[in-house]
């Protein structure tokens, strides 16, 4: 997504090309990648040229809050608290990212 928002309206062909070196993938799993983007509304596509053109319909902030909202459902059932403990936990946090938590849980706390 990051090179289509980069660079839209692109080609699966473009999108292909435009990943870095040693991704891994191959032009097929591209078009396949694209096409469930299509399929999932993330992505629209001009089908009036041979090849198809790509274009995001959502933002990459829209798409981190969807994602984010799935993960928190599936994964620790709608618990936001578990999943922050859980990343607090099991990841290396820098010394800014614990202020910015701290920050953050202070001007949470007594609202409702």
């Amino acid at each position: 997504m990051s090179v289509v928002w980069a660079g839209a309206p692109m080609t699966a062909t473009e999108v292909f090309a435009s990943l870095k070196e040693g991704h891994g993938w191959k032009q097929k799993t591209v078009n396949t990648f694209l096409t469930r983007l299509v399929e999932k509304g993330v992505l629209a596509v001009d089908r009036s040229e041979k090849a198809f053109a790509y274009t995001p319909r959502m933002s990459r902030d829209e798409c981190v809050q969807a994602e984010s909202d799935s993960f928190l459902g599936r994964v620790f059932h709608g618990a936001a608290g578990a999943l922050v403990l859980h990343f607090c936990e099991h990841t290396d946090l820098k010394p800014e990212e614990i202020r910015e938590l701290e920050q953050l849980l202070k001007s949470r706390k007594g609202r409702k």
